[in-house]
């Protein structure tokens, strides 16, 4: 059976009609994995920031050590919901829009149990930061990309560049962690998650009023 060739602008219009379907199918939930992630590592980076200032500890750097399992505890109750209340398909869209997270968070873990192995090496820990910063960035500016959101990526740019100035000192300095850079990851979880993740909200619910 001869398939039917379609013309560059029909093939322009699936992918449009595409990405408008995925972003329906997404439902009001399209932004809760963001926010669950956003307001976890903000709260987090906060919370350290106080109990050090409050109780001069170093210790209190652990507690980032939570974000993981909370976090995807969290994750996995929110997917749970939003699949059994809105029974979405999977489009190539939102297929790519989790693999792209699967391989920033594999790197993440990744990295962080090459950390363990080599514990005395405190140094060490300063990447996890460092990617702390850059790969949820990464990961907002490719689902704004896939899904066509303007505001999306410039999210995702925004908060790639707060990491560059500590990049550089590390590059430069060799530093350490300091107490301050935990007010800018809570800065950039907003930037990169949080604002996203209303955003893809308000978008999805918009799209299903229709």
């Amino acid at each position: 059976m001869e398939e039917k060739k379609i013309s560059e602008k029909e093939s322009l219009e699936l992918i449009s009609q595409m990405i408008q379907q995925t972003k329906k199918d997404s439902a009001i939930g399209n932004g809760n994995m963001f926010l669950v992630w956003g307001y976890l590592c903000t709260f987090m980076s906060l919370a350290v920031f106080a109990m050090s200032q409050i109780r001069q500890e170093s210790g209190w750097g652990w507690l980032y050590m939570a974000i993981p399992v909370v976090g995807f505890i969290a994750a996995g109750i929110v997917a749970r919901s939003m699949k059994k209340k809105y029974n979405t398909p999977s489009t190539y869209a939102s297929s790519s829009i989790g693999k792209v997270w699967f391989c920033l968070s594999f790197v993440f873990v990744f990295y962080a149990v090459y950390c363990f192995a080599y514990w005395n090496e405190p140094q060490g820990w300063t990447g996890m930061f460092l990617l702390g910063l850059f790969l949820p960035s990464i990961g907002t500016y490719c689902t704004g990309a896939i899904l066509n959101e303007d505001w999306v990526q410039w999210c995702g740019i925004m908060g790639t560049t707060i990491g560059c100035k500590f990049l550089h000192e590390v590059c430069c300095d060799g530093m350490h962690i300091e107490l301050k850079w935990c007010i800018l990851m809570a800065f950039a979880m907003i930037i990169s998650l949080v604002i996203p993740g209303h955003i893809l909200n308000y978008k999805a619910k918009k799209a299903n009023a229709k």
